[in-house]
C-alpha cells in the first residue's frame, strides 16, 4: 500500500524546519559579536525579524535551545574526523589545529560557559571513546587502564582548549603549537608501545 503525504502537512513541516533553522542561524550570527550568555530569546527574535513568542513554539526552554545551538556551532567548525590509524595522528594534529586557527572567534564561543559544558558532556566524551577504541586496536596487549590514561592525555591535547593555551597564553605561532602537540602525543604513544611490548 502506497503512503501519500498530505501536501499541506509536508508544507507545514517545511515551514517549521525553515523557521527553526532561521532561529538557530540568527543565534549563530549573534555569537560573532556577543557571548552566549548575552544572547536572549528577545535578541534572537529581533535579529531574525520574528516574534519572541515564535521562538517559544520551537524551543520549550533555554536548555533545549542551547543544546541545538551547541550542536550547530560545533558542526560549523567542520573539524576533521579522527584518523583510523595511530600513524595518521601527526597529520591529523596539523589539520585539526589549522582548522581551529582559522576560526578563533567560533572556537572562543565554544569554550565559554553554557556552551562549553555541553561540549564536554557530548562531543568531548565521544572523541575520547573513539580514541580509546583506536588505541585498543593498535595496542591489544596493553592494560585497559593504560589505554584509558593514554587516550585521556591525547584527547586533552587534541582539543580547542590546548590549542588556545599554546596560541593565546604562550603566544606561539601555529607551527609551534602543532609541533608541541605532536611531541606530547608521540611521547604518550611511546609509553603505550613500551607497555604493550612488556605485556606481550
Amino acid at each position: 500500500m502506497t503512503n501519500h503525504l498530505d501536501p499541506m502537512t509536508t508544507l507545514q513541516q517545511k515551514k517549521m524546519e525553515f523557521t527553526r533553522n532561521l532561529i538557530l542561524d540568527a543565534a549563530c550570527e549573534l555569537t560573532h559579536e556577543l557571548d552566549v550568555d548575552e544572547i536572549s530569546f528577545k535578541k534572537v527574535a529581533q535579529h531574525a525579524n520574528i516574534s519572541e513568542r515564535t521562538i517559544f513554539r520551537y524551543f520549550e526552554s533555554r536548555d533545549t535551545f542551547l543544546n541545538e545551538l551547541t550542536a550547530l556551532l560545533y558542526q560549523q567548525l567542520a573539524l576533521p574526523m579522527l584518523p583510523t590509524t595511530i600513524n595518521q595522528l601527526p597529520d591529523y594534529i596539523s589539520h585539526f589545529y589549522t582548522k581551529l586557527d582559522s576560526q578563533p572567534r567560533q572556537v572562543l564561543v565554544l569554550l565559554k560557559g553554557e556552551i562549553f559544558q555541553r561540549i564536554l558532556s557530548t562531543t568531548a566524551k565521544q572523541r575520547l571513546t573513539e580514541l580509546t577504541q583506536l588505541l585498543t586496536e593498535a595496542y591489544p596487549h596493553a592494560a585497559e587502564q593504560e589505554i584509558v590514561r593514554t587516550a585521556a592525555n591525547i584527547r586533552y591535547n587534541l582539543s580547542a582548549s590546548s590549542w588556545r593555551y599554546y596560541r593565546v597564553y604562550f603566544e606561539f605561532d601555529l607551527k609551534t603549537c602543532i609541533e608541541c602537540t605532536q611531541m606530547l602525543v608521540a611521547q604518550s604513544l611511546q609509553h603505550l608501545h613500551k607497555v604493550n611490548l612488556d605485556t606481550n
